[in-house]
């Protein structure tokens, strides 16, 4: 029955035992400290063994800040800190931070925004001063804002090329219509005129001044002496600057499937994404949604993978997802096939969810994708920044630092219904928004299924 996987068993095995060792020998727990720097809240992850640092600056707003004259404002201000201040212009602040071998960069979402900084710890005063510096300093010069506003324009424009990427941004906004979270975080096209120099002068006001901070280090405790560069140099306390990002919303699911056909000259294959969006309630049990998710897509010995790929080759891969962050999720299924078998890929996924659904999967099946899961978990914090971004999730979504260590254990209890009853939940096929990027050619085919609705992927950009 499972010939097709045999030869992935070994390294699977050898994959298992070796996490379970590293997992065993890391005594995580010991090396989280928690302290207070005048009121601002700070997590150190202990890191002794190599002489450098991680360091994440958490805002606990993001996009969702953006008002409808301004959308994709907060991307755009975190990116561009190092266009220029009063004092030094892009090239310097470039050159400084090159000189120093830093790593830097910004990561917004629509609830919360992060800007890490990596390096060595014999440079972390100087490099902290510096980056202080941009956080107060930042004029954000119209040269260097003009110059990016053009590039950023030319990368929108160029996604036409990249159809994965393309598929993705226009998944993400019609699976999740009707909520506050489907606009681009970067915000699109007819955004860019709309960014200026007060605009994003006043967004940094913003988020220095008002939005709550916590600070995650990694690294030996000398890293810890940049308390009072942040402190002093940046300003960050805790004081007034403790606005969290709060939102209220209303959702209801559909009640049929939608398929929306985004159209794209010149495809000569169909990007295939399938998915809906999840309520808070519905994000709860991660340990239920990563289970059910990677049953279905994850990896070789996943039941999609087996199903599109080695039975009926519709496919070269196939994964799918359920996650979520603090007051909301998304479930979804990402894959590619040729123009002619797209009806035949889409009715392949269908019966392989009601396969579930019906508990139409033997244990041995069962076992492996739950092998799958504890086997690789560990290894996602091998990496001090991985570990350090979990912990700002953890903290973010309200959770004990705790359950990173019970996920494995809580994996193993759970049961096939129990995980055949969720995918019967969030991968209910009259929930789901399928979206088909590919040429207009397709619509013949997809009307077989049901009633298509038709967009030009230009809607997207």
């Amino acid at each position: 029955m499972f010939k097709e996987i045999k030869n992935y068993l070994p390294a699977l095995i050898i994959a298992m035992i070796a996490s379970h060792s590293l997992w065993a020998s890391s005594d995580l727990k010991d090396r989280i400290h928690e302290m207070n720097w005048d009121g601002l809240d700070v997590v150190w992850l202990e890191e002794d063994g190599l002489p450098q640092y991680n360091l994440l600056f958490y805002f606990a707003d993001g996009a969702l800040s953006d008002s409808t004259s301004g959308l994709g404002q907060t991307s755009a201000m975190f990116n561009l800190l190092t266009a220029g201040t009063r004092r030094f212009s892009q090239r310097d602040i470039s050159d400084n931070l090159e000189f120093f071998g830093v790593d830097f960069g910004a990561r917004v979402t629509h609830e919360y925004s992060v800007f890490h900084v990596s390096g060595l710890v014999k440079d972390i005063i100087p490099t902290m001063k510096q980056i202080c510096h941009l956080f107060k300093d930042a004029t954000f010069p119209a040269n260097e804002l003009a110059k990016e506003k053009k590039r950023a324009e030319g990368s929108i424009r160029n996604m036409v090329n990249h159809h994965s990427a393309l598929a993705d941004l226009a998944f993400r906004e019609l699976s999740m219509m009707g909520t506050p979270y489907n606009y681009p975080a970067s915000g699109k096209l007819k955004d860019l005129k709309k960014i200026t120099q007060k605009s994003l002068k006043a967004k940094l006001e913003y988020f220095n001044e008002k939005v709550k901070k916590k600070i995650y280090i990694s690294g030996p405790k000398r890293a810890l002496s940049v308390k009072n560069v942040i402190n002093e140099e940046c300003g960050f306390r805790g004081s007034e600057q403790n606005y969290v990002r709060q939102v209220d919303y209303k959702y209801t699911p559909n009640d049929k499937p939608q398929i929306i056909l985004v159209t794209v000259p010149k495809a000569n294959q169909a990007q295939v994404r399938i998915g809906n969006f999840l309520t808070k309630p519905e994000v709860k049990n991660t340990e239920l949604l990563t289970l059910s998710s990677g049953l279905l897509g994850g990896g070789f010995t996943s039941l999609l993978m087996r199903a599109v790929r080695f039975h009926q080759g519709l496919t070269y891969s196939i994964n799918a997802f359920a996650s979520g962050q603090r007051d909301y999720g998304r479930a979804g299924i990402s894959t590619f096939t040729k123009n002619e078998t797209v009806t035949e890929l889409l009715k392949t996924i269908k019966d392989v969810i009601e396969r579930v659904e019906n508990k139409q999967v033997s244990q041995e099946e069962f076992e492996l994708a739950r092998g799958y899961i504890v086997g690789s978990y560990p290894f996602g914090f091998e990496e001090n920044m991985a570990f350090l971004s979990q912990l700002l999730s953890y903290d973010h979504e309200g959770r004990p630092y705790e359950d990173i260590y019970i996920f494995p254990n809580q994996v193993e209890k759970l049961s096939l219904d129990e995980v055949s009853k969720n995918t019967s939940e969030i991968f209910d096929w009259k929930r789901q928004t399928i979206v088909v990027l590919g040429d207009k050619s397709l619509l013949p085919k997809l009307k077989q299924l049901g009633n298509v609705q038709v967009m030009s992927y230009e809607k997207f950009l």
